[in-house]
């Protein structure tokens, strides 16, 4: 029963604190419009009230130190308006003051629900605000535009809001029934314009329980100066606290200290594996066909799972429903051509979006003219990626929508070296090919089945393939003409088919309770790593073929989740995710339980705190930290675990009176068990054992701060952030099974982001990123190998693996875009003070040694090695012309 009082005496103290709010304002005859910007400033509170409610109405009040709700009453003395405070929100509306404290029968409730698109595209909105003025009832739409609330019986008037858009009003709703609405938002007029709202991040930081999580437009997207021009959703959301790229340039993401492969990549929330162009300084994601996109990286929707340290789910354009639109984009390392609109105006749309490099066209030529030059040496070199995006939808009616999409990405890659031998008439040539990429088709149907139930029913085939071909021929001619000879062929194979089956389901039975369920299969098909090599003589043909083993896996999932808001200032978010994967005969089940709550304990402050477990089963093996295809997609076999990662975090966040800028300060801590790594004796199992055998398993921890200061509306948006990292790993294969800190340790990361519109033309940006350098493996002594003789130094001595940290690494990069009358200019410069920054060492060895003769009288030789720094990218500059119809 204590608890029970305390607890209701802490509510009815927020309560009266709110209105208790003091405030200080002067007003001789000014408009009420006016008075109320003025009382925004100094709360914070969002006033909302119908357009042209306040016309005509003059303020004369003087305050001094007064609270709010004193200060409102004497505003609304002698008038028929009355207010509400509700949290952050001030609701005023015309009507009757309640002149008896009679309690009235409980009035009916319905449902009042629909989709709000952008105007000017006609997709879907995600995020946007819907508020009820006269009763407060609220709601946020989803993935797909659609928002559900309940309303009394009565008078409505509905306020919608969104990030960039002009507010939209209903009017006065007469609700005696569940009513339907198709709401559009125009985009705002002036670049200038304060939106009271705030932003969706901001909504995000302050409102929802989750901790770690932003959405992000495309507009937002193509605002970030990245390497050639080239606008990109990882390297973007490489500026968030918590999150590195690894390899300079390189569109990889390593979160909380995590491994690249433990973030899931999704577009429209079906998984990709590969998501990297030319070694990952591209991504697969072209920004032409975003729509928008959620990341996560501290706590989880109970949706999500299959990864450990991060979810990121893009969602790609449906098409406009009322005429053509696309754009063309050439920049100097590739072309992209978009393009969307109807089939049947207003039922059916369609958007395809190509993009492909130049390189080829660069490259291939430049060779060809080398090759000419010399005769006795003819080199071909060709590489180029390419990425198709498209996509149908159909309106059936408001409540029922279907889709098809497929996407294609693929790197390839041939080098020809062919050298002739005048002198002994013979000649080598060496041929090389690569190709990688993925496959996706999905179709999906998503329906309203009730005002506050949602659903969407998904099927989709994907597949990962990479392939690998080398082979090398020495033909010799002897003096009589006849041509000998004899070649070598390598060849390599990695492939994943998924074939995928999923429903999901939104369901809000009330305001305050927000429920998400679904349930999901995949089939998965895995050939990890087959080789092949093929011998060929005059008469003879000798083929071997290793690690030619498909397995087959069956996973299997059931989600729950519930967002409850039982007061204004608590908000609860609790669910899990629970999985079987089956492989090899044995079955594994894990559950993921999630939890985070958010608490506002006074205004424009909020604190939250989760938990969430998260499991992987397939992880990728790569000796590199470069995206390349003979890197190997595997799945959990033999003695191994699935991987597991639970994360604590804990928050808070600040936003200034205004929403002008939102402060955030979260912390966390990770443990992970059941990693996978090659083992130190890696070299000593033979090339074609199964993979398993190469393997170690092991732990990992990491824990840090993440720290942001965000401005985004206005003529000048930007963001500061800091974060500050430890990450180990420890192997029982590896180091003595002792701890080591990660490769990515990188102990602070400074992101600093500024965006500036002038005006309706022009906009400038710049980022500035600076953090501690990546760690890597060095030896202290390097000795001659007994086996190989005197001055061949190839046995080594570490001290431990990661033992020397690079130096501290940072650059500066610029954009501007101009805008024209039927598109845009973006000239953009990476690393703008050229700064070399080094990315990996050289080893080389000095000219000094030392003798060393051991107790049996032989002799031994030791050298130190010289290391040097190796740097990669200096001052490049691009340009890019887009052209709109």
């Amino acid at each position: 029963m204590k608890l029970k009082h305390i607890f209701l005496c802490l509510l009815l103290s927020l309560s009266v604190a709110v209105s208790a709010q003091r405030v200080t304002i002067t007003a001789n005859g000014r408009s009420a419009e006016s008075v109320f910007k003025e009382l925004m400033r100094q709360t914070g509170k969002n006033f909302i009230y119908q357009s042209g409610a306040l016309s005509g109405l003059r303020v004369n009040v003087n305050a001094k130190n007064r609270p709010l709700g004193e200060v409102l009453d004497d505003i609304f003395s002698g008038t028929d308006i009355t207010y509400k405070i509700s949290g952050n929100n001030v609701t005023l509306k015309r009507g009757p003051k309640p002149s008896s404290p009679a309690k009235a029968p409980a009035p009916r409730r319905f449902t009042v629900s629909g989709f709000i698109y952008d105007a000017a595209n006609r997709e879907a909105v995600v995020g946007a605000s819907v508020f009820d003025l006269e009763s407060g009832a609220s709601a946020v739409t989803n993935a797909s535009g659609f928002f559900s609330m309940t309303v009394p019986e009565g008078p409505a008037s509905l306020r919608v809001t969104y990030f960039g858009t002009e507010p939209w009003e209903s009017g006065r709703l007469d609700v005696s029934r569940n009513m339907s609405l198709k709401v559009e938002l125009s985009p705002v007029r002036q670049l200038h314009e304060v939106v009271v709202n705030g932003s969706v991040n901001n909504a995000k930081a302050m409102n929802s329980a989750e901790i770690g999580s932003i959405n992000l437009s495309n507009e937002k997207i193509r605002e970030t100066p990245v390497i050639f021009g080239e606008s990109d959703v990882i390297k973007t959301l490489q500026l968030e606290p918590g999150v590195t790229s690894g390899i300079e340039g390189m569109a990889n993401m390593y979160v909380h200290g995590g491994d690249t492969d433990e973030n899931m990549y999704m577009l429209d929330n079906i998984p990709l594996y590969q998501v990297n162009h030319l070694g990952g300084l591209f991504s697969a994601f072209n920004t032409g066909a975003i729509r928008n996109a959620d990341f996560y990286k501290s706590s989880f929707p109970a949706k999500y799972d299959g990864r450990l340290s991060s979810y990121l789910d893009v969602h790609t354009k449906d098409g406009n429903p009322e005429r053509h639109q696309g754009s063309v984009t050439l920049g100097l390392t590739s072309g992209a051509v978009n393009i969307d609109g109807p089939i049947w105006k207003d039922h059916t749309t369609y958007s395809v979006a190509v993009r492909r490099s130049w390189f080829d066209v660069i490259t291939y030529p430049a060779s060809l003219i080398m090759s000419s030059v010399n005769k006795d040496r003819d080199v071909r070199f060709r590489y180029d990626f390419t990425d198709v995006n498209a996509k149908i939808t159909h309106r059936f009616s408001d409540r029922s929508r279907a889709f098809v999409s497929v996407y294609y990405g693929q790197d390839y890659l041939k080098y020809v070296n062919k050298e002739i031998y005048r002198s002994t008439d013979e000649s080598d040539k060496t041929t090389a090919r690569m190709w990688w990429g993925n496959i996706v088709a999905s179709a999906g149907w998503n329906y309203t089945f009730s005002p506050s139930l949602f659903g969407e029913l998904t099927a989709a085939f994907s597949r990962y393939f990479s392939s690998l071909n080398r082979s090398e021929r020495t033909e010799t001619t002897d003096s009589d003409g006849a041509t000998d000879f004899t070649e070598d062929k390598l060849g390599h194979r990695n492939k994943i088919d998924d074939i995928i089956v999923r429903a999901d389901f939104d369901w809000h039975p009330v305001n305050a309770l927000a429920v998400n369920f679904g349930t999901g299969y995949t089939y998965h098909s895995f050939l990890p790593s087959k080789g092949e090599r093929t011998l060929i003589t005059p008469g003879d043909k000798t083929t071997v073929i290793a690690n030619d083993q498909t397995l087959h896996a069956h996973e299997a999932s059931l989600y729950a989740g519930a967002d409850y808001t039982p007061a204004d200032f608590i908000r609860i978010n609790a669910g899990a995710h629970a999985a079987l994967f089956s492989i090899g005969g044995r079955t594994h089940a894990n559950l993921s339980p999630r939890l985070s709550f958010r608490i506002t304990p006074v205004r424009d402050w909020a604190i939250k705190a989760g938990y969430s477990r998260t499991t992987q089963f397939v992880h990728q093996i790569s000796e590199s930290a470069i995206s390349l295809p003979t890197d190997q997609w595997i799945p959990i076999a033999g003695g191994n675990k699935p991987q597991t990662a639970d994360k604590i975090a804990a928050g808070i966040y600040y936003t200034t009176p205004g929403k002008q800028y939102t402060v955030s300060v979260e912390g966390y801590w990770k443990w992970m068990d059941n990693l996978l790594d090659y083992s130190d004796e890696y070299y000593l199992v033979a090339p074609d054992a199964p993979w398993d055998q190469k393997m170690t398993s092991g732990k990992g921890r990491s824990r840090g701060i993440d720290f942001k200061v965000t401005r985004e509306y206005g003529r000048f948006t930007g963001s500061v952030s800091y974060s500050l990292l430890w990450a180990d790993r420890r192997y029982d294969g590896k180091n003595g099974g002792q701890w080591f800190p990660a490769r990515f340790d990188n102990r602070h990361k400074i992101n600093v982001f500024l965006n500036f519109k002038f005006n309706e033309k022009w906009s400038l940006g710049a980022t500035w990123t600076g953090m501690t350098g990546n760690r890597i493996s060095i030896p202290l002594q390097c000795w001659d190998d007994p086996q190989l003789g005197p001055w061949h130094f190839d046995m080594d001595y570490y001290d431990g693996i990661n033992n020397y940290r690079l130096p501290f690494y940072h650059r500066l990069d610029i954009s501007a875009t101009r805008h024209t009358k039927h598109g845009f200019w973006t000239f953009s410069v990476y690393n703008a003070y050229c700064n070399m920054n080094v990315i990996a060492v050289r080893r080389d060895y000095s000219d000094s040694y030392e003798t060393v003769t051991w107790p049996d009288g032989s002799v031994s030789y030791t050298s130190r090695p010289v290391f040097q720094y190796v740097r990669l990218l200096p001052f490049i500059p691009s340009v890019s012309y887009t052209w709109e119809f």
